[in-house]
Parts: structure tokens; C-alpha cells; sequence
């Protein structure tokens, strides 16, 4: 049957009208997925590594010799009985002990002023009356002595002393009358043979005098105080000694010198002042000639995930991705970071739409992706790989929007995120060297110089409260102990 004109203009109309109909006609999908569970593995997975800082420690001799001649110094020793042995000796220091050290020997000149009295006594016969004479006389003598050095397992100065010895301005004399004799002829054999036991008496002194673990056991606590790194951030550094090591003592130009090695856990941590148990028990003292005088010092710092998620959502949030030439996109409305065993899980808020002929499809909700972080040193910054959906978002996705589980977006997210930690790196390393900077004198003679050169992440691990990411800090500190 022909159509009239009337009839064709009525089925146009309809054509135009369905077709503007069919093209507005489209549906929205709500993403009803199930957050993963926010779990770190491990209790806990971090294990601390062992930092090995070795610190060279220097002894000024002319603060040696200060120390020594103001501690050493009046009478040395005095015997007033002249009934056991018919002999009463007083030794007194004469002036000025002169010390100087070469290698790993020290070497003493120590002018002694002697006082002696001698009583002879004589029965001629047992009827005759008994003869009862005394005489003394005072010389000066020099003491010359040679101590090697070295120091025992309880931190202590071990010296083996030699020596000998010289006559000073008065030499040992009897005066009879008018007659002046002298004895230094009859007094050296008896002197010389005398000289070990000035020696080990001198190596007493010096043990005595020089106790090294003093020093040791007032650091080896100091060091275990926690240390406020930063008020902003309530950052706090803590050691945590477990060994000592040191190297063999040697002098030159003046000084005396070792190296030593504390081996301990640090770390740092920025939630308020850690609660420390101090350790007062040095351990033995570990006598190792191969330190070397750099420090490396293995640290963990943590990131808060609330703070991670902050800088995600500067980076992806309303942000808008586009694909298939622009017909599908979604757009992120914000995100966050959370632990998901060994990766990380990124929450995204999202709603997108893609077209398909006639037809568009929106969709709305949460996706969820779930990745590996690692530490990319070109960028300084702690990223994500291996990206892939969550099994559960993932199913969804297929059953509701298999366009978005099939494009590149999860790729696109794993190029973007990132979580620049290079600020955080520089401000460790600030921290530390103000440190070392304000901390200077730990102990009324021990005196800290250093410097952090370099700070770089070793790895990286996932705990209920954020990434905790452990670096490696690098540079030098001496030690000068300048006041005895």
C-alpha cells in the first residue's frame, strides 16, 4: 500500500524521535566492593640490622702529662721504721714528670728527690756498751722509663714498664766532719737492682690513674639516651649498644690514638620519646686491628599512611583518564593507602562512564589495587609495582564494568604514584648533623666531632602503622678525649 505524504512525515518523525531516544538511554553500575583487610605481615617483619660506627678516639699526651703531674705529685713513698731493715727511705717527685709517646710506646723521665737514713749497729763485745749510729743523706735522681701499651678486655691501660735511671744535681753524700763521702758508687748496684720494682710500681700508678673504662661505661650509657631529632615531627633517635670493639693503641705528633667500634641497633622514630631500659653492662672489650674510621648507621624512619595517602591524593585525586579515544574515562575522586600483607592496597573512589553506540554506562563506587613498594633511587621516592586489581574488585569489575578491568588504568596508577621521600631523606640527614652539631661534648672530656655525608634507603617494610623504611646514613665522627 502506498504511504501518503502525511503518513511519511509521521514515520520520519518517529525514526528522529527514537533515534534521540535511544541515544540518550543509559545506566549506572554501583561498585559495591569489599575493602581488603588492612593487615601488615609479620609481628614484626622488620628486623633491625646491626650498624657498625667506629670512632676514632685521640688522647692528647701534653693532657696526659698534665693530668699525671697533678695527680702524682708530694711524697711517692715513705718508710719511717728503721727496725725491720736498719733503712728508712722517703721518695718525693722533684719537679716536673715529662712524658712522650712513640707507636705504641710512652716514655716517662720523672725527677725523684730520695731521702735516706741508715742506723748501724754494733756490739763489740758482750760486756761493751752497744754502738748505735745514724746517718742520712738526700740526692736527686731521674727515673727513665720505657712502657709499651695496650688495653685489656675490661678497658683498662695495660703497660709493661722498663728502665733506668740517671743522676740529678745532688748526688748521694755522708758527711763525717768536716769530710763529705760520697756513696753514688755504693748506691747505684743497690738502685739498679731496684728498678723493676720502681717499674711495676710506676705501671700501678699508670693503670691507676689512666682507668680508660670510665670513659667507655659514661659513653656506653650516654649513647643509650634517646635524642629528640626534631620538634615537628617529635623524631627521636635511639641506640641500642651490643658490642665494643677497638684498635690498638698508637702515638704520634703529640697524640694517642685508637679506634673504637660500638656496634648497635639504631633507629628513629617519630612518634613521641621511646621508653628505654639503659644497659649499664659493658661488654668485654674486643681488641681488632682492622676498623676503619668511616660510620655507616643502619636507621628506620616511618611514613604514616595518613600521610602517604595525603600525598597520593595530591597526585591522582579529580583527576580524570581517559581512554579508547576518549570514549571511556573515570575519574579519581580520592584515595588512600593502606597495608595489605607484603603490598600495599590503594582504595580509589571513582566514577567513570564508556559508550557504546547508542548507549553509555556509568559507573560509581570503590576500586581497589594492590601493589609492591620498593625504593626507586633515579626519582628518590618510594613506588609501587606489580599493580593488578583486588580479587574481589577485580570480579566485580567483570561483572559490571569489564571495559575498565580490560584498559590500561591500572597501569596508568602504577606510573603515578609515587611517594617522594627525597625531602624526608634531607631532613634525616639535617637532623643528624644538628645532632652531632648540638650534642658536641657527651662528657666532661670527651668531645664529638662528625658528619653525615650521605643517607640512602636500604629497604623497605609494611607495619600496622606505616612504611617503615630503613636507610643507611654514611660519613665520620671522631671522638677527641682532651680533658683527664
Amino acid at each position: 500500500m502506498k504511504k501518503s505524504p502525511l503518513q511519511l512525515i509521521a514515520f520520519l518523525l518517529f525514526i528522529v524521535v527514537s533515534g534521540f531516544t535511544i541515544q540518550a538511554c543509559s545506566s549506572t553500575d554501583k561498585l559495591a566492593t569489599a575493602a581488603p583487610a588492612a593487615t601488615a605481615t609479620g609481628t614484626p617483619m622488620y628486623k633491625p640490622q646491626l650498624s657498625s660506627i667506629t670512632v676514632p678516639v685521640s688522647i692528647s699526651i701534653a693532657a696526659m702529662e698534665d693530668k699525671l703531674n697533678k695527680e702524682v705529685a708530694g711524697v711517692l713513698y715513705k718508710d719511717t721504721n728503721l727496725d725491720d731493715d736498719n733503712v728508712a727511705v722517703t721518695v718525693s717527685k722533684n719537679g716536673r714528670m715529662d712524658i712522650r709517646a712513640e707507636k705504641d710506646k710512652i716514655y716517662f723521665n720523672v725527677p725523684l728527690r730520695i731521702y735516706a737514713k741508715g742506723r748501724w749497729k754494733w756490739d763489740p763485745c758482750k760486756l761493751c756498751p752497744t754502738i748505735d749510729k745514724t746517718e742520712d743523706t738526700t740526692f736527686d735522681m731521674i727515673i727513665k722509663t720505657e712502657s709499651r701499651i695496650g688495653l685489656t678486655e675490661d678497658y683498662r691501660i695495660n703497660t709493661i714498664t722498663s728502665g733506668d735511671f740517671e743522676w740529678g744535681n745532688t748526688k748521694p753524700v755522708i758527711e763525717l766532719g768536716p769530710l763529705k763521702i760520697g756513696l753514688a758508687r755504693f748506691v747505684e748496684p743497690a738502685l739498679r737492682n731496684q728498678m723493676s720494682t720502681l717499674s711495676k710500681q710506676l705501671d700501678k700508678e699508670l693503670q691507676n690513674h689512666l682507668d680508660m673504662k670510665k670513659y667507655v661505661a659514661d659513653a656506653w650509657q650516654l649513647v643509650q639516651e634517646p635524642v629528640k631529632l626534631d620538634d615537628a615531627m617529635n623524631a627521636w633517635l635511639t641506640v641500642v649498644p651490643k658490642e665494643v670493639r677497638i684498635a690498638p693503641l698508637q702515638a704520634k705528633n703529640g697524640v694517642l690514638s685508637t679506634r673504637l667500634g660500638i656496634t648497635s641497633f639504631i633507629t628513629v622514630t617519630t612518634n613521641g620519646k621511646p621508653l628505654v631500659q639503659i644497659n649499664k653492662n659493658l661488654p668485654k672489650l674486643i681488641v681488632d686491628s682492622r676498623l676503619s674510621d668511616d660510620i655507616q648507621i643502619g636507621m628506620t624512619a616511618n611514613i604514616p599512611y595518613e600521610h602517604a595517602s595525603k600525598m597520593i591524593q595530591e597526585q591522582i585525586a579529580n583527576q580524570t583518564y581517559k581512554f579508547d579515544d576518549g570514549k571511556s574515562q573515570i575519574t579519581v575522586n580520592d584515595a588512600t593507602i593502606t597495608p595489605g600483607g607484603e603490598q600495599l592496597v590503594l582504595m580509589l573512589d571513582v566514577n567513570g562512564k564508556t559508550k557504546a553506540g547508542l548507549f553509555t554506562k556509568k559507573i560509581v563506587g570503590k576500586v581497589y589495587l594492590r601493589g609492591t613498594p620498593y625504593y626507586d633511587a633515579a626519582s628518590h621516592s618510594i613506588k609501587v609495582r606489580d599493580i593488578d586489581y583486588d580479587l574481589d574488585t577485580k570480579d566485580k569489575l567483570l561483572s559490571t564494568a569489564s571495559w575498565l578491568a580490560k584498559n590500561k588504568f591500572k597501569d596508568m596508577i602504577q606510573q603515578q604514584v609515587s611517594i617522594p621521600v627525597k625531602g624526608e631523606l634531607d631532613n634525616a640527614r639535617k637532623m643528624l648533623q644538628s645532632t652531632l652539631d648540638k650534642q658536641g661534648r657527651v662528657h666532661n672530656s670527651v668531645l664529638l666531632r662528625g658528619s653525615i655525608k650521605d643517607i640512602t634507603p636500604d629497604n623497605i617494610y609494611l607495619t600496622p602503622e606505616g612504611i617503615k623504611a630503613v636507610v643507611n646514613a654514611k660519613g665520620y665522627l671522631t671522638a677527641t678525649i682532651d680533658k683527664l
